[in-house]
């Protein structure tokens, strides 16, 4: 029986490499490696000449052929029956399937996906630079997702990806808008435009949240925005609260009874799908190009925080489920730090309400040092 030993990257496993006549008569090789242990190697080794023997296992293996595409192919319906972020699932497999969709799924490895990587890299996105190590993670991730529900669906033998590691660089962008740069995005940007802006920038939504709203999803009445548990991103439901500048950005839209979408793109007549073309040509018309969408919802969560709303209520208004994400976008400055010292200084006893006595005056605090 070829059952050998062989190292990986530091690790210990064992290889199968054996000649296996099938019901047919034909003579085939059949090689697989990486195996954890050696029992496990030969346990494989006999189950695959049994079902040779039956004329089961080459039937099965010649399944196990397929393509990145033809993985693609099955798991789009999944991630658009049961994800909200579907589009982005959309979007990134347009990059694998450029340069894998032809590859077999089952022989993929590490130096695959180095050399993925490397392609990647060596492109320019819209912002003129190279793709983050986030977005390489997250294109990865979602091809990893493909391979296990093929293996789950039978398609593969094996998530050939299953022990490739993903960069996890820290990707935190400080982009923080105040009041001023938003009006002036206001201004620069299309008509159409400019209420889904006031829509992010005044209540912290996710794009996606903004895009997909509904009209049955609002009480202008009450001033609230109802988000069920299949809107959000986090699978929880919440109740967004309307400012008065974004409240009287949705009552001036024209309802289009055709459609049940609040915003809805006169181009198409449906709802909105992309706002990049539109967000490019608002913040190159502002000089501005260093500026994203998402920089309107960390700017939200950060002048929230700023104006004095609790955190735990900034948390419970933007929909983060854990602290430390929320603190991705809770952007703390040295101009925060100031203005916390000048709040500490107000709540201080002032000279001559000290405790203590004798001590060295410093402005109007009295200071317990001194002789």
């Amino acid at each position: 029986m070829a059952v050998r030993k062989h190292a990986v990257r530091g690790g210990t496993y064992w290889r199968l490499d054996e000649w296996i006549t099938g019901a047919d008569g034909v003579r085939r090789r059949i090689r697989q490696s990486k195996i954890p242990t050696r029992e496990l190697a030969v346990a494989l080794a006999a189950k695959i000449k049994a079902e040779a023997f039956e004329g089961r296992f080459f039937d099965r293996a010649r399944a196990h052929n397929a393509t990145v595409r033809q993985l693609w192919e099955d798991w789009r319906p999944i991630s658009e029956r049961d994800k909200g972020s579907w589009r982005d699932d959309v979007s990134r497999s347009k990059h694998l399937l450029e340069h894998l969709g032809d590859r077999v799924a089952q022989a993929l490895n590490r130096g695959d996906i180095d050399e993925y990587r490397n392609l990647r890299l060596a492109e320019t996105t819209l912002r003129g630079r190279p793709p983050s190590p986030a977005t390489l993670d997250r294109e990865i991730a979602l091809l990893m997702r493909m391979c296990s529900y093929a293996v789950e669906c039978g398609r593969l033998l094996q998530n050939p990806l299953a022990h490739v590691r993903l960069l996890r660089k820290p990707n935190v962008r400080r982009v923080v808008i105040d009041e001023a740069t938003f009006a002036r995005l206001v201004e620069a940007a299309g008509k159409e435009f400019r209420p889904i802006l006031v829509m992010a920038y005044d209540t912290g939504m996710r794009k996606g949240e903004i895009l997909g709203l509904r009209w049955s999803q609002l009480d202008l009445d009450a001033g609230t925005i109802r988000l069920g548990a299949e809107d959000t991103k986090t699978s929880k439901a919440r109740t967004v609260y309307l400012t008065a500048r974004a409240k009287e950005a949705i009552e001036l839209l024209p309802r289009d009874e055709g459609s049940e979408h609040v915003f809805v793109s006169s181009r198409t007549g449906k709802g909105w799908v992309n706002i990049d073309r539109p967000f490019a040509e608002a913040r190159a018309a502002m000089g501005r190009p260093d500026i994203w969408f998402h920089d309107l919802r960390r700017s939200f969560v950060t002048n929230a925080r700023r104006r004095g709303v609790p955190e735990s209520v900034v948390m419970k208004m933007s929909g983060h489920r854990t602290r430390s994400v929320f603190d991705r976008y809770n952007v703390v400055e040295d101009g925060d730090v100031r203005a916390a010292v000048k709040a500490i200084e107000g709540g201080q006893p002032v000279a001559g309400e000290a405790p203590w006595a004798g001590g060295e005056t410093v402005g109007t605090v009295r200071a317990p040092w001194g002789p």
